[in-house]
């Protein structure tokens, strides 16, 4: 693991500790609950399609890696972040109290911190995924989206 991968992962686990113990992780509105589950179910059914020996934390694609586009790597090469975004922002922007301004402000900049490690994990990873899979990978990366569907 390089320097740079390594310390975006440590500032991605400092910021899954925040949420953690900084409580409030689910909301209390049902509606906005079943997309809270829906990002847990998006980011599992990325780890199972992705098989825990392709699981990778770090941007660097393993030696023996395996390229998988079924599952939501169909639509989406990162199900996993899309997931722990759902999750997190939900929780994030839904819990926001005028009470306690500068906790929710914190709460907002530690999810934007978040979302900005993600991008940069992401597209460290696409050009080791470039360099591995070459063509495959550049038509692959033409019919899905990084993040959103039909937005990012």
């Amino acid at each position: 693991m390089s320097k740079k991968s390594l310390i975006l992962v440590i500032i991605q686990f400092v910021c899954f500790a925040f949420f953690a113990l900084a409580g409030n992780l689910f909301v209390a509105n049902n509606y906005w609950l079943l997309f809270q589950i829906l990002g847990i179910v998006i980011g599992i059914w990325g780890v199972l399609t992705m098989k825990m020996g392709n699981f990778n934390i770090q941007p660097e694609v393993k030696h023996h890696a395996e390229m998988v586009t079924s599952g939501p790597y169909k639509i989406i090469r990162n199900p996993m972040y899309t997931g722990l975004l759902l999750f997190f922002g939900i929780s994030v922007f839904l819990n926001f109290n005028l009470d306690s301004l500068v906790y929710s402000i914190i709460r907002i900049v530690v999810f934007i911190i978040l979302f900005v490690i993600f991008v940069l994990k992401i597209n460290m990873e696409e050009k080791f995924l470039a360099i591995k899979f070459g063509t495959v990978y550049a038509a692959y990366k033409q019919k899905t989206y990084k993040i959103v569907p039909y937005l990012f």
